[in-house]
């Protein structure tokens, strides 16, 4: 075996979806047998760290030697087995549940350990399989999911997630020996496709077991308004004396911008913002993560957090964010509204109006989201500006910037999101990692990033992230993503500032 061959599949369908899905998360790790064709022993089994078993087919259940698999796990090795042969070999109830249309199948998380490690007891994760297979949820009217009924907890068997359906386990962990068992319902769920509220987290819970996919994110029940969002920014900053809430301007609806503010003014800026195009929304809650996770540990992975001004503004679009519009309530798209080149940008339209894709506004600077913003990069001229957008993973320059620290940023992304998530590329897409390995040319034009950048800031850029859907399903990758990305930021600026006595 490759030393780097840690990951064994065991399956009677070693080239299924699942498999396909294993090999973009885990490249180079991966080794795929088909249990009816190869015979696999425990000595087989312990030249690798982990196991993952799938029976597809029932009748081929005899087949796998769950006795060697057991036998591996008792000597330290690491199972993961859907919960069809695990059932079996243990003498326990399985239940394969159709709802039809009734309800939308869901687990419950029981207990918060490091393998739920993204959500707190009493979470709900949606959990199913649709008979058609299509990935889209007009289909999702013959939804099943897979349980034990019977699973009796002990001190070395615990129940993780039950059934929204009928109670049954369906996520089961065994401490075997020296080793462990998982048993997950796997079957159930398609491939994560883009939207797909029932296998957006089909990979996270394996992922913690095997990675620690799940470092700060944080899962959050609902989509909040506006107003419900900016009620989260006050009960956070209440619970934590150093972050400052701090009312910004009003925008087009004359509703309050708000940002979330840590450290000393007078220390270089961080400004992180995002849903600028307000129907790009889910980042805007790893924003109120960040400042979470910022508040529970200043030296957080040993940064001198302090040296530093951290300014969060989440949602920088109030009106679209509530509309789920691109654009603000005047029909201005505000990342084309900034004063920079403002009259170069084109808009081809037979008949240019409000609410048209693009559409920049009727002159620079035009509308008061935009002039706030501006005005935080006039006073503040950050060192970094991160605005957060959603449609597939890569790196948006503006016309200028430095070009060794924004390329030390990326760097780092690439390196903390790796072998983490696995997701679809928006559009029926390609299945790939999170990641940042794509980057565009740099670009001069009315966005923020563009702005912040003509005003001095050294590193300013533009994430794209998978977005824009429906609900709250995939928040957990989300934050998660979002905060490695501005820890990233803020570790490389921090390594990038002068010492004492330097100047920039």
């Amino acid at each position: 075996m490759d030393d780097k061959t840690d990951i064994l599949f065991l399956s009677d369908s070693p080239n299924s979806g699942v498999g396909a899905d294993l090999d973009i998360l885990y490249p180079g790790r991966v080794k795929r047998v088909n249990f009816v064709a190869q015979e696999c022993t425990a000595e087989m089994l312990r030249g690798f760290r982990y196991v993952l078993t799938m029976v597809c087919d029932g009748k081929n259940v005899e087949q796998l030697d769950y006795a060697a698999i057991e036998e591996y796990a008792c000597e330290g090795g690491t199972v993961v087995s859907c919960l069809f042969e695990y059932a079996r070999h243990r003498g326990l109830t399985f239940s394969k549940t159709h709802v039809l249309d009734r309800l939308r199948p869901a687990l419950r998380i029981e207990e918060a350990t490091p393998i739920t490690r993204g959500y707190a007891k009493g979470d709900e994760v949606w959990w199913y399989g649709a008979v058609s297979s299509a990935p889209d949820q007009m289909y999702a009217n013959q939804m099943m999911q897979r349980q034990i009924l019977d699973v009796a907890e002990s001190a070395e068997t615990q129940i993780l997630a039950t059934s929204t359906v009928n109670g049954g386990a369906v996520m089961v962990h065994e401490r075997v020996g020296r080793g462990e068992i998982l048993a997950l319902d796997l079957l159930s769920p398609l491939r994560p496709f883009h939207n797909s509220w029932g296998s957006t987290n089909k990979y996270l819970f394996v992922g913690n077991l095997i990675g620690q996919s799940v470092r700060y994110g944080k899962h959050y029940p609902e989509r909040l308004s506006y107003d419900g969002f900016v009620a989260a920014m006050h009960e956070t900053a209440a619970k934590y004396p150093q972050l400052r809430l701090e009312a910004e301007g009003a925008c087009s609806d004359g509703r309050q911008l708000w940002t979330l503010s840590l450290g000393d003014e007078s220390k270089p800026t961080m400004y992180f913002g995002a849903a600028v195009h307000g129907w790009e929304w889910e980042n805007a809650f790893g924003l109120l993560r960040l400042a979470e996770v910022l508040c529970e540990n200043p030296m957080i992975e040993g940064m001198e957090s302090a040296d530093l001004h951290v300014k969060i503004m989440p949602i920088q679009n109030p009106a679209g964010y509530d509309a789920f519009t691109r654009q603000n309530a005047r029909g201005v798209d505000l990342n084309r509204n900034f004063d920079l080149d403002w009259e170069e940008l084109p808009v081809p339209q037979d008949v240019v109006v409000p609410w048209d894709y693009n559409y920049k506004g009727a002159r620079a600077a035009s509308e008061a989201e935009t002039q706030v913003i501006q005005g935080i990069m006039d006073r503040h001229r950050p060192l970094c500006v991160i605005d957060y957008h959603t449609a597939d993973y890569i790196m948006l320059l503006p016309h200028k910037g430095d070009d060794e620290l924004i390329e030390s940023i990326r760097t780092n992304i690439q390196a903390r999101l790796k072998d983490r998530y696995v997701t679809q590329a928006p559009y029926n897409g390609a299945y790939q990692q999170v990641n940042m390995e794509r980057v565009t040319d740099r670009t001069r034009a009315p966005y923020l990033i563009s702005y912040a950048a003509e005003k001095g800031t050294p590193a300013s850029f533009l994430i794209e992230m998978s977005g824009n859907r429906d609900d709250v399903h995939a928040l957990v990758m989300n934050t998660d993503s979002v905060v490695e990305i501005c820890l990233a930021a803020m570790q490389e600026c921090l390594s990038w500032l002068p010492g004492p006595g330097q100047s920039v």
